[in-house]
């Protein structure tokens, strides 16, 4: 009886992570495109922080510009005042404010240049950052057309494998699934595992091909006795069995 329950549980095993195999795959494609609109979203953050610095930028020349454009007004008029004053004194404090406001202009247009400098340098990155931005797009939709391309096909091979697997269940006791079903859920898919040597022991003990934890000699017999009862592995819990030669 136990050799026809280990039989039925491997296949059991096997239709549970075919069907594991398939829902990862569906749900590796979901995430993927979940990675890839994430990466959308940030760029398109980025390309927004890179236009409000090339507006600040542009402002800040602007506003420069402004007051280089009044500096040049206050120096007519200085210079207008000096055609009409006769005192030296007074003649030469105008000829000063005329020579800070020169400076005045000097430094604005300095800084003017660099503003200009660092605008362009954000539209250079903002051009490259919507090229990244348009291959992303791009990726997401081939992701998306892969996805719905495969949908329909991967849905009805994912029911048709649940059916197997409903199907495998129901030949074996309810206590005997609801054990598989804890392991599995626990462990990936992976309820049952063979008993093997181990290949490094010089006396041939038995380990678990789960975990390679020892299996003791009583376990190793009670197997090979086509025992009734299940023998779980100590240490991982898995359901073994031994292999038909």
């Amino acid at each position: 009886m136990a050799d026809s329950v280990l039989e039925k549980l491997r296949e059991l095993q096997d239709v549970e992570l075919q069907l594991r195999r398939l829902e990862n795959s569906k749900s590796s494609h979901d995430r993927a495109a979940k990675v890839r609109l994430e990466q959308i979203e940030k760029q398109k953050e980025h390309i927004e922080g890179l236009r409000n610095d090339h507006r600040q930028a542009r402002m800040a020349a602007d506003k420069k510009e402004l007051e280089v454009r009044q500096k040049r007004v206050e120096i007519e008029k200085l210079r207008q005042q000096q055609t009409q004053v006769r005192d030296n004194r007074q003649f030469s404090a105008l000829q000063n404010e005329i020579k800070f406001a020169e400076l005045s202009i000097s430094k604005y247009e300095d800084e003017i240049l660099t503003d200009f400098a660092d605008s362009e340098a954000i539209e250079s990155e903002t051009k490259k950052a919507q090229a990244e931005l348009k291959r992303q797009e791009d990726e997401l939709a081939v992701i998306r057309r892969e996805i719905e391309a495969h949908k329909d096909d991967l849905n009805r091979e994912i029911e048709d494998v649940r059916r197997k697997r409903d199907a495998a269940a129901k030949t074996l006791p309810p206590k005997v699934v609801d054990l598989f079903n804890r392991i599995a859920e626990r462990l990936d898919g992976e309820a049952l595992a063979e008993v093997i040597r181990d290949e490094d022991d010089e006396d041939g003990a038995y380990v678990c091909g789960g975990c390679h934890m020892s299996v003791t000699q009583n376990t190793y017999v009670l197997l090979a006795s086509r025992n009734e009862s299940l023998c779980t592995c100590p240490n991982c819990t898995r359901i073994l069995y031994l292999k038909k030669t």
